[in-house]
């Protein structure tokens, strides 16, 4: 059985959360993407919000899956909270990644969200780095 290299979130306990961890394969993509769409549904977000959630974890996750460690675990965990949608996705990568704010994709994603991150640091096990994208989108209607 491979290895695999997983990452433990951070354990907020003040709201629920969503959480699912997968293999880092392209193959993951539909399920991630479903996953992203029902919570949001759930939330009562109107279907143009909907749709830039899908997209913006597709692009999210193939960022990520396309730089991820061989037999890695991508977690994603979402959480509602004021109505806005939280959506954090991690996985190690091989490389330290500066993700070019210039590129067509980051400018996809600030289009989609309503705020984008990345967060890097070395995994402690030394096996490249631990690779988190974050991003939020609120829920226009309950504003």
């Amino acid at each position: 059985m491979p290895h695999l290299s997983a990452i433990e979130p951070d354990q907020d306990r003040t709201q629920p959360v969503v959480e699912l961890r997968i293999r880092a394969t392209l193959d993951q993509l539909s399920i991630l993407r479903a996953l992203a769409a029902t919570v949001a549904i759930q939330e009562s977000f109107d279907l143009d919000a909907i749709a830039d959630i899908r997209l913006a974890m597709d692009e999210i996750c193939t960022h990520l899956i396309v730089r991820a460690l061989p037999d890695s675990v991508l977690v994603c965990r979402f959480v509602y909270a004021a109505s806005q949608l939280h959506i954090s996705v991690a996985t190690t990568t091989a490389e330290s990644d500066g993700a070019d704010q210039r590129s067509f994709g980051w400018h996809v994603l600030t289009a989609l969200t309503d705020s984008i991150s990345l967060d890097q640091e070395e995994d402690p096990n030394g096996a490249g780095y631990i690779t988190t994208m974050k991003f939020t989108k609120a829920d226009g209607r309950r504003q």
